[in-house]
């Protein structure tokens, strides 16, 4: 869909081509006018409504400046570059766009995203024209989870640019193309506030993801610029995209006649604000709910339904043994290497995204819509089919042993970190202290290595704690950074950044700063055990070679010992280290409390090393100054 809106827009489809391209999208047809209706007042050639804009002056930057003002920009997140002087010559006249800095340029987009996935709004940021590369890892990250950016640069100047000259190459555009949903370089600048518009509708529809324009450095200095910017109402764009009533039907027959049904949940459910109407269809079937890699929690986690990821499938069908009967994914990417799960099956798929239904498995029911919708009128569809009596008694016993079976697991793990130990900390504990200490609004914004850590001790759901991290996109570097985001979007909320020690060796160190900068009580836990866990279990379980000789060469990171808490205090940012379970109370505590005066806090936890290879002690040991033969 984000294809045709984009060619519709740029006037390069016809309204009867972009209503055919929905239909062959699978789109149903009502859903198909509604997003028509939406989008055409910004049609090319179609006459505007009155009041949707209004005719400014200034320079090129001024145009940015009050079209990102008028699209309801708080904050521009931004890195030092000379590139971005034009915008602050703006902001002496337009004080209510909030700059925020960070000191790279791929923290800049980490905090963007944290600040779009924790507000619901669109995240505007802009960096310089050489920073594009660093910005990369992290717009990637936002692509895969589909968050809403819009991301600006400064551009060799028009009469420089093609010539190879000062921070120049021929095509920076491309670099980003897979990481984008759309890219351009503005060089009219009665024409940027067109490009911001663009730039921000495509990013916001359905489903969302990045955008980049670029500007020339002289464009955004020209002044007695005239130009329209579009309004609020102009740039609102509200689709009610209803799924197919026919497909509606067969999904809800499907439903009703298996005897264990499984759903499956990801990412589109909280993006689409799915999750209460969701939650109404499991109850109404006791329908098993299994989570789906996701930077949210997309189904309450402590609900007497709810099983855990996909390992934990094995052990509910030990006390619920009925075969998987019904697979429905709802907003997930699918699981390709657990194909076995849905062999045979009927297999429903309710998605926005028209390129992820059904893309690794065949289907029985394609559901192409907003996902609330979705639920709601499955709902409805199941409510007309069976009585309340005749619900009650299909799904009675599964309601019950499923009940039962989450209580059973949710105890286990809670007594589990209660009664944990010990030196290095056992992480259940850390987990269980955390959460018997933080807010019960709280926010977790999580770079570990596996949801689990944070699913199995706090409750996320509507009214109880949020979750935001990791991302889809898996690469490190993003959480700290995001967490800042987070907590601009919601300051009077707790937010606590769990992190891995490697994941934050990946350049975070830099996001500490804008911490300490703006005073963003974010408190950052590291949980800190020399080594990358996950890689080093991988490779360790494929049993080959260094596997067998003992032999680490990868994941080691205790050598040097990374003390956290100095790097912090270079910040000016207070902190603690905790070595035994003794001493964890007290420091998170201590911590929590900096956050109420105003500042952040870093919580280095040295945690304990597990899995394969744990014991490991040998590393490549490895000295230049070993190789020299003058000590120069």
């Amino acid at each position: 869909m984000r294809n045709l809106v984009n060619d519709l827009m740029s006037g390069s489809l016809s309204r009867r081509g972009f209503l055919a391209g929905m239909a062959a999208a699978s789109f149903a047809p009502s859903a198909a006018r509604s997003a028509l209706a939406a989008i055409e007042p910004l049609v090319p050639g179609t006459p505007l409504p009155e009041g949707f804009t209004r005719s400014v002056t200034g320079t090129g930057a001024d145009i940015l400046v009050k079209q990102l003002i008028e699209a309801g920009a708080e904050y521009l997140f931004v890195s030092n570059g000379s590139g971005v002087g034009p915008i602050c010559d703006s902001l002496v006249d337009h004080p209510q766009l909030q700059l925020i800095q960070a000191t790279q340029e791929g923290q800049t987009v980490s905090i963007a995203d944290g600040y779009a996935k924790a507000s619901g709004k669109t995240g505007f940021g802009m960096f310089s024209r050489v920073g594009l590369p660093h910005s990369s890892s992290n717009m990637y990250n936002s692509m895969k989870d589909r968050t809403p950016l819009v991301l600006f640069s400064d551009h060799a100047e028009t009469d420089r640019e093609g010539t190879d000259s000062h921070e120049d190459v021929d095509d920076w555009l491309n670099a980003v193309a897979p990481y984008t949903k759309w890219r351009w370089t503005a060089r009219q600048p009665e024409r940027i506030a067109e490009w911001v518009r663009k730039a921000y509708k495509i990013s916001g529809v359905l489903p969302g993801g990045p955008t980049h324009v670029r500007i020339p450095r002289n464009v955004l200095y020209q002044a007695n610029v005239t130009s329209e910017i579009y309004s609020r109402e102009a740039l609102h764009i509200s689709m009610d995209l209803q799924p197919d009533a026919r497909e509606v039907e067969r999904a809800a027959k499907y439903l009703l006649e298996a005897s264990s049904p499984l759903l499956y949940v990801g990412p589109e459910v909280s993006q689409m604000n799915a999750r209460p109407a969701l939650v109404e269809l499991a109850e109404l079937l006791a329908i098993p709910v299994m989570q789906h890699r996701s930077f949210h929690a997309d189904f309450p986690n402590f609900h007497p339904l709810y099983l855990g990821e996909l390992p934990a499938l094995r052990s509910y069908l030990s006390v619920y043994p009925k075969p998987i009967d019904c697979f429905v994914n709802f907003g997930a990417r699918f699981p390709v290497r657990d194909k076995s799960l849905v062999s045979g099956l009927p297999v429903i798929h309710a998605s926005a995204e028209p390129t992820a239904i059904g893309r690794n498995t065949p289907l029985a029911s394609a559901l192409l819509g907003r996902l609330d919708l979705t639920a709601a009128a499955l709902v409805e569809a199941i409510r007309s089919m069976a009585t309340a009596a005749q619900l009650k008694s299909r799904t009675e016993e599964r309601r019950s042993r499923c009940a039962a079976h989450t209580g059973a697991v949710r105890k286990a793990r809670a007594e589990a970190g209660r009664n944990s130990k010990g030196s290095p900390v056992p992480w259940p504990r850390l987990m269980y202290e955390l959460t018997q200490q933080m807010e019960k609004d709280a926010i977790v914004v999580e770079e570990l290595g596996t949801e689990q850590k944070v699913l199995s001790y706090f409750p996320f759901g509507d009214g109880q704690m949020s979750k935001i991290g990791r991302t889809e996109g898996r690469a490190l570097g993003w959480g700290v950074g995001a967490s800042a985001g987070v907590k601009l979007a919601q300051p009077n909320r707790q937010v606590v950044s769990l992190q891995g020690d490697g994941g934050f060796l990946f350049g975070q160190t830099d996001s500490l700063w804008t911490m300490s900068r703006y005073d963003i009580p974010v408190m950052t836990v590291v949980t800190n055990n020399g080594c990358y866990e996950e890689t080093r279990w991988q490779m360790m379980n494929r049993a080959g070679r260094a596997a067998k000789a003992g032999r680490d060469y990868m994941s080691r990171l205790g050598d040097p010992d990374v003390d956290f808490t100095k790097l912090a205090a270079a910040y000016d940012i207070p902190g603690a280290i905790v070595a035994n379970t003794d001493e964890l109370r007290p420091a998170i505590k201590r911590g929590l409390q900096t956050l109420r005066e105003g500042r952040p806090f870093m919580l280095d936890v040295r945690t304990r090393t597990l899995g394969p290879g744990a014991d490991l002690t040998w590393y490549p040991d490895f000295s230049v100054a070993k190789q020299r033969t003058r000590k120069v």
